[in-house]
């Protein structure tokens, strides 16, 4: 005797279905997040400014001597830029910063984001940054106070 024909789609395929494409929209979501670093990042929304004022200041003996012990942590830089060494759309400025401390003054590469093209830096101007130490001993510049 010869088999009939199923009728169609259940339901159980149907919902089957319609849960796994939101499993996967729920997950290219979060793999979005991580990428972008808001999952494991520091907790403010992008754009977001980070405080000025209660950074460490930046020991220039120190970062002089050996700029890869500081790395990962967070200071604040206090000077006048002293001219722009290279720009790139994606990556921003370098700047050559003349800052200062307790004890001396002395010139430091520091990269500014593209994140603060809003912000006028030209030659001459002083200006206080909060600067990240990157794993290779750059500065970074987190937040421009004018």
């Amino acid at each position: 005797m010869p088999r009939r024909a199923s009728s169609g789609v259940n339901i159980g395929q149907i919902a089957g279905i319609a849960a796994a494409i939101l499993g996967f929209v729920v997950i290219a979501a979060l793999l979005f997040q991580l990428i972008a670093g808001g999952l494991f990042g520091e907790g403010r929304p992008p754009g977001a400014k980070r405080s000025t004022g209660n950074a460490s200041p930046l020991s220039l003996t120190t970062y002089r001597t050996n700029g890869n012990s500081l790395r990962g942590n967070v200071y604040r830089v206090e000077g006048k830029v002293e001219e722009t060494l290279r720009w790139t759309p994606d990556r921003g400025r370098l700047i050559s910063f003349e800052a200062s401390d307790a004890t001396e003054t002395m010139p430091l590469p520091i990269l500014v984001p593209e994140d603060f093209s809003n912000i006028n830096i030209e030659r001459g101007r002083e200006m206080v940054l909060v600067v990240r130490v990157d794993r290779d001993g750059t500065l970074v510049a987190e937040a421009i106070d004018e």
